[in-house]
């Protein structure tokens, strides 16, 4: 059975790109736009992984954050960065920095998934 991500984001390009990438290497995604989609998928979808971009603000990544590690407590959350940085938001186990490409958002939610099953 593949790993489920929830991915969350503003950009529906950027959604529809990220979909693309993961559905490829074999995930089931969802995506949302908006925070009432996204918590109601948060709260009936699988716990593997939730990917929070930055084009989300700050509250309501806090919010979904906290629902999913609510309804998910072995699930794991990437946030994507729109700038490079040291550490993960508070909220999240890991981080992406947007920019990084599709191989690196791959190996990211690889290693999250692995760290999750564990």
């Amino acid at each position: 059975m593949s790993a489920t991500v929830i991915s969350v984001g503003d950009d529906a390009e950027l959604l529809s790109l990220r979909h693309a990438i993961l559905v490829g290497a074999g995930y089931k995604v969802f995506t949302a736009s908006d925070p009432n989609t996204a918590s109601q998928t948060i709260a009936t979808a699988p716990c593997d992984v939730l990917l929070l971009c930055y084009s989300i603000p700050v509250a309501t990544r806090r919010e979904l954050a906290r629902q999913f590690r609510d309804h998910c407590p072995h699930g794991r959350i990437i946030a994507i960065t729109d700038h490079a940085q040291a550490r993960p938001p508070v909220d999240a186990d890991t981080f992406l920095y947007g920019l990084e490409g599709p191989e690196t958002l791959l190996e990211i939610v690889r290693e999250q998934v692995q760290a999750g099953n564990h």
